[in-house]
């Protein structure tokens, strides 16, 4: 099944599903993919730069899921 992009005008805050290295996400440090999750706190591997970084998953919106 391909990923389902999601437009911008329909990207969506948290609550949404978050399925690990196939959810992706915009932080305030650009956007990546969900790698890990721990209650409200999210791992996100950027795609700029392969860094992985810890953000509340209420700072982030979806982009694109599987």
């Amino acid at each position: 099944m391909m990923p389902k992009k999601v437009l911008r005008s329909q990207s969506a805050h948290y609550p949404f599903q978050v399925l690990l290295n196939k959810t992706k996400v915009l932080t305030r440090e650009g956007r990546g993919t969900v790698v890990d999750k721990q209650t409200e706190w999210i791992y996100v591997k950027l795609d700029k730069n392969g860094t992985v970084i810890k953000t509340s998953i209420y700072l982030t919106e979806l982009i694109e899921t599987a």
